[in-house]
């Protein structure tokens, strides 16, 4: 008696199509302009060949790490303010003084630090805006940083340590001024916290 035809098996996956010819398990699999793809008795690698997909997303940490970018002229008022973040027990800026072992690569720690940060601080002052320096590569690698980030992430927070210009490229994000008396400075510092506590949040990490 012949045997009937049997229907081949199709399998569709989005707008490409699969025909498959007698058992999976023996079966030359048609792909597209009709070439022909042999396959062996495991059928599993049908499946291995399917990428998997991929879904980004930041790692949670225990801890908020902020960069600290600053020139080293307004090292001390950074280096105070850095103190002062280290009392947030969530909290643990990355600061090159203490953060770059000796004998480390300091420019290339500098990027990595940049890439691994959670946020950017950025101090502004005079001397920082108008003087060339490695200052000016920090914040350009923040921005390039930045501009990995979601729509809205905190990430960029700039602060002015004294009356300078603002540079053109900070201007979309808002900045505080911290100087003038110690009242003013402690609402500054207040207003930091609420917008690093938002990151934090964002990332999970327990405050």
């Amino acid at each position: 008696m012949p045997q009937k035809n049997k229907t081949p098996n199709k399998i569709t996956a989005g707008d490409k199509s699969i025909i498959i010819n007698g058992d999976v398990s023996n079966s030359n699999i048609i792909i597209g302009d009709n070439s022909s793809l042999n396959t062996s008795s495991q059928s599993e690698k049908l499946l291995v060949s399917m990428p998997a997909s991929v879904v980004g997303s930041e790692a949670t940490t225990s801890k908020l790490i902020p960069f600290l970018c600053y020139t080293k002229e307004n090292s001390t008022h950074v280096r105070e303010f850095r103190e002062r973040l280290k009392g947030e027990v969530w909290v643990d800026p990355w600061f090159d003084e203490e953060d770059i072992l000796p004998g480390q690569m300091w420019e290339g720690s500098v990027v990595e630090a940049v890439h691994n940060s959670h946020a950017v601080i950025i101090f502004l002052s005079t001397v920082a805006v108008r003087q060339e320096g490695f200052f000016h590569k920090e914040l350009k690698l923040a921005l390039d940083a930045a501009a990995e980030k979601p729509d809205g992430t905190i990430f960029i927070i700039p602060i002015r340590l004294d009356n300078c210009e603002v540079p053109d490229r900070l201007q979309p994000y808002q900045y505080v001024d911290y100087f003038g008396d110690e009242e003013h400075k402690d609402r500054v510092y207040s207003n930091l916290i609420k917008a690093l506590k938002i990151r934090a949040g964002t990332l999970g990490i327990k405050m």
